[in-house]
């Protein structure tokens, strides 16, 4: 059965597909593949304090990204000394372009052209 709805699902389809990802199935993943993808590049110590994770976390989130093919990570040279730099792939940049696109359909969705808001896009009310 159809409801006023349905324009939301492709959203919530494109959401589910990238978050569904075994690399995206953690929500430090997300935020940094999100954080990469706004600024295409960051220092390790830019995103341990986004993240708020120690450094053995941080590492094991990359790794996991890393082997994804959404980042690699490169060690760069200062004049604090050696740095890492973490850097988002093409491929990265696709899944994040799919995040944001399925986030904009369900922002479109739950926000009418009349101002109203309407229910959650694709979730009943009752």
């Amino acid at each position: 059965m159809a409801s006023g709805n349905d324009h939301a699902a492709p959203g919530l389809r494109t959401l589910g597909e990238v978050l569904l990802q075994e690399a995206l199935r953690s929500s430090v993943r997300v935020l940094i593949l999100i954080s990469l993808g706004i600024n295409r590049a960051l220092a390790f110590s830019e995103l341990l304090e986004l993240t708020g994770t120690s450094k053995g976390s941080l590492g094991h989130h990359l790794e996991q990204l890393e082997s994804a093919g959404y980042l690699h990570r490169r060690m760069v040279f200062t004049l604090g000394g050696p740095r890492v730099r973490v850097e988002i792939t093409r491929e990265g940049l696709r899944a994040y372009d799919e995040l944001a696109r399925g986030l904009g359909r369900l922002v479109a969705a739950r926000t009418p052209g009349s101002g109203e808001q309407g229910p959650a896009a694709g979730l009943s009310q009752g």
